[in-house]
């Protein structure tokens, strides 16, 4: 009895073995799974190379301010601290500002161990009194393609309509790679608090002051008065 059920299971053992896909059967399968993987790749590497490596984005806001009010902040580096989204990142971060920091010319840089932030630097390269304020911004040594960023300003009956918007040019594939698939899930997603925080910041800033008219008519007599002591 005990040798049958033995032979019984050394039957039924190798039943199951020989059930089992053969070598051959499982080189093919690995065959075609990696000829897959290489197509994947060969399309992904096309259609990196084919890539135009600009991107664009922007956000608008209606701001309830007029367009003074708007250009002396965004044409200004030196209020950033109070709504630019990247500089809440990490607070650990090193800021370096020109002397003065508005209008062209007028840059700061920045250093950080944060992913998010790392290092950089970003110049008012011209502006249009109450119209734009173009930036120029240059990051990691990573990254070498030409980065701008600007703010256009338009008149909206008693408020500005502020946009600010972000374009990227490069030709390292790996830069064209990160403008097209992450400049709106990471830049994008910045910008939308940026400029709602923007809009907060200078709709709480206080109006200047009107000028008194008494302090003009004052003015304007003391001007006559030197024009005729000069005549």
């Amino acid at each position: 009895m005990t040798i049958h059920q033995s032979a019984f299971s050394y039957k039924f053992d190798f039943a199951y073995f020989s059930s089992l896909p053969s070598t051959t059967y499982i080189m093919k399968i690995l065959k075609i799974i990696g000829l897959i993987v290489l197509a994947i790749i060969v399309i992904a590497g096309i259609w990196a190379v084919t890539l135009s490596g600009e991107a664009h984005l922007e956000r608008t806001a209606t701001i309830n301010a007029p367009l003074e009010k708007v250009f002396s902040v965004t044409n200004d580096f030196g209020q950033n601290k109070h709504w630019n989204p990247w500089m809440k990142i990490d607070p650990e971060t090193i800021y370096t500002y020109s002397e003065n920091t508005v209008g062209a010319g007028a840059y700061y840089s920045w250093t950080s161990d944060h992913d998010e932030v790392g290092n950089g630097r970003q110049e008012i390269l011209e502006i249009m009194e109450n119209e734009q304020v173009k930036t120029q911004m240059e990051f990691d040594e990573d990254m070498t393609g030409l980065y701008t960023a600007d703010f256009i300003l338009e008149p909206d009956g008693e408020h500005t309509k502020l946009t600010w918007t972000f374009d990227g040019k490069a030709d390292a594939i790996g830069e064209k790679v990160f403008l097209a698939t992450m400049t709106e899930a990471m830049v994008g997603s910045k910008y939308d608090q940026g400029i709602a925080d923007l809009k907060a910041y200078i709709e709480g800033l206080p109006d200047p002051e009107p000028m008194m008219e008494e302090e003009m008519m004052g003015s304007d007599s003391t001007m006559v008065e030197e024009e005729a002591a000069t005549e």
